[in-house]
């Protein structure tokens, strides 16, 4: 795209900042289109429409683009003979090593495994021969192994390891897969790098309508294999025991072909859908015995850690007044969640439309300045808005079809968001924004119990945590003026939402009733399931909203200083 004219813009004149007709109110047919509405920066090359939100820049926008440098052949050589030596001592056969195309790297001390996609050198990755050393192309893209071969194939087996994946060759299955970093570490606070291959892959495992997850026995492999089954679905996975070996190479090696393709035949579901044993859960509740169970993790606001903390498989509800700051609040903590642990959001917020404005308000929260060249003595340069754009596209997903915004719409674009993302957490903002779906002669107290079961299933089965943002009844005052507090029976609906959610919270302005200005805020826990592992019912006070860098600040102290040492940390 080369200047304003392109999109139809025009521009008058040499001013740097202008205001002109917007286009795209023009073609929308808006009221009132022929007003000025649209501003453009000459010198920045971008335009902004106050009335519609149509928005960009002049050029290919770099925060939205990453880019990757493919492998060149230089660094590589015809198989050697040691290299081919050591692949037949493993079991790998020379028919599988010319199907893999696999050679040796220029020097000839490591073994190259080249990773194709459309036949066209993606990646590849080394593994040294006399020492077990591992590396990739720098800068490429990620991808998993022997991607074309697994494309439109409707049984994969997957594992984390190329000697691993050529294994299941050798024992007939030509769809095998693996991921490209190998397993992520069960401490691991942040496991999107390592399984990157995942999202620039997931057609192949879309597509397939079985998948045999064939990870390591040991508990970097069984926390990929957990990682696996989340993303795919129970229903397509099945589960390849590979005790008492370590790996399916290992299996290769030392009882042959017969027993891999055996493991594949006995291979057992994750779950039988509705029954459940001890042996189903005996492995996590053994390691809950002995390195303690599934605890909330830090909001990295201590005050609020006391009073709550994020769990996969919960839902919490979130609610308060109209506009006393539920959803500011709760997109906070998901902010601060996003930029210190590296968790992702999917989140369904239509009030919160146009999608500009919801992104502006993450970036303004992430930055702590404007983005709005209104406000000029506090707006952000270009290159933090651009850098804070790349962190809100990696870590933020807004999810608004077009069909319909019925509750089992927003769960399948959830769904898919889980298999190519890898989200943490889904956000509802807020009920009365859901098309409900309410039966013949139900009553809404009942219907309301369905809907939040709903919920705590898709929580459970898809590992993540779930929050709705729920309106509190009209408020009315006390007699001293002040708006009585918030309260987990009165939700707008009913108290069947406190019923069935794992946990409640509120967001309070105390003083509203007396001086709307007032940035003075409560938050609070009504009700919490799991105490000992989340945190226990209470309120915190002493926090206020500082409009100017749309952060709440906790006695004084903002909790986005550990954002804003990382991003000095970074060189941001």
């Amino acid at each position: 795209m080369g200047n304003f004219s392109d999109l139809g813009i025009q521009v008058k004149g040499n001013n740097e900042q202008q205001k002109t007709r917007c286009p795209n109110c023009v073609k929308l047919n808006k009221e009132n289109w022929k007003d000025l509405s649209l501003s453009i920066n000459l010198k920045e090359n971008i335009y902004n429409c106050h009335k519609c939100g149509w928005n960009g820049k002049i050029k290919t926008d770099k925060a939205m683009t990453i880019s990757y440098n493919k492998p060149t052949k230089d660094s590589m050589r015809s198989l050697t003979e040691q290299g081919r030596e050591f692949l037949l001592k493993r079991g790998i056969t020379n028919e599988v090593i010319i199907n893999n195309k696999i050679v040796s790297t220029s020097d000839g001390n490591s073994i190259l495994f080249p990773y194709f996609r459309k036949g066209e050198l993606i990646n590849y990755k080394t593994r040294g021969i006399s020492a077990k050393s591992f590396m990739q192309s720098k800068n490429a893209e990620p991808l998993v192994y022997n991607y074309d071969r697994c494309k439109d194939a409707k049984t994969i087996v997957i594992c984390e390891g190329e000697m691993d994946s050529l294994s299941w060759e050798v024992a007939g299955m030509e769809a095998h897969t693996s991921v490209n970093m190998g397993a992520p570490n069960v401490g691991d606070k942040n496991i999107d790098r390592k399984l990157e291959c995942l999202n620039t892959s997931y057609d192949i495992f879309e597509e397939a309508t079985k998948i045999y997850v064939a990870t390591d026995e040991d508990e970097n492999g069984r926390n990929l294999q957990k990682e696996l089954v989340r993303r795919f679905g129970v229903d397509k996975c099945l589960l390849v025991d590979l005790k008492p070996f370590k790996d399916a190479n290992e299996v290769l090696i030392a009882e042959g072909v017969e027993s891999l393709k055996k493991r594949l035949k006995t291979a057992s579901t994750p779950k039988v859908e509705g029954i459940f044993g001890v042996s189903d859960v005996r492995e996590s509740m053994l390691d809950g015995f002995h390195n303690g169970q599934d605890r909330g993790t830090t909001t990295h606001i201590p005050l609020v850690d006391k009073a709550w903390t994020w769990r996969s498989g919960e839902v919490n509800i979130w609610t308060g007044y109209q506009n006393e700051g539920k959803s500011m609040f709760l997109n906070q903590l998901a902010t601060l969640k996003a930029a210190l642990d590296g968790h992702r959001f999917g989140v369904f917020s239509p009030e919160n439309m146009p999608m500009n404005d919801f992104f502006n308000d993450i970036i303004e929260m992430y930055v702590g300045k404007s983005t709005d060249p209104y406000y000029k003595d506090n707006q952000m340069s270009i290159s933090e808005y651009e850098e804070a754009m790349d962190f809100v596209q990696k870590h933020f997903f807004v999810i608004y079809p077009r069909k319909d915004f019925q509750l089992s719409t927003l769960f399948q674009r959830a769904k898919h968001l889980v298999k190519t993302k890898g989200i943490n957490a889904l956000i509802i903002d807020p009920y009365n924004t859901v098309q409900h779906k309410m039966r013949n002669g139900e009553r809404e107290d009942l219907y309301i119990s369905r809907f939040m079961s709903e919920l705590k299933m898709f929580a459970l089965d898809y590992s993540i945590s779930v929050h709705l943002v729920a309106h509190q009844v009209t408020p009315q005052k006390d007699e001293s003026g002040r708006y009585y507090k918030p309260d987990v029976n009165r939700v707008k609906g009913g108290g069947t939402f406190a019923d069935k959610a794992d946990n409640v919270m509120f967001i309070w302005r105390p003083d509203r009733g007396l001086d709307f200005s007032s940035t003075n805020v409560t938050f609070g826990s009504q009700k919490i399931k799991k105490q000992k592992l989340v945190g226990r019912p209470q309120e915190i006070e002493n926090i206020d909203f500082e409009v100017r860098e749309q952060r709440y600040y906790f006695n004084g102290v903002t909790p986005f200083t550990k954002v804003d040492d990382k991003r000095r940390e970074e060189g941001i």
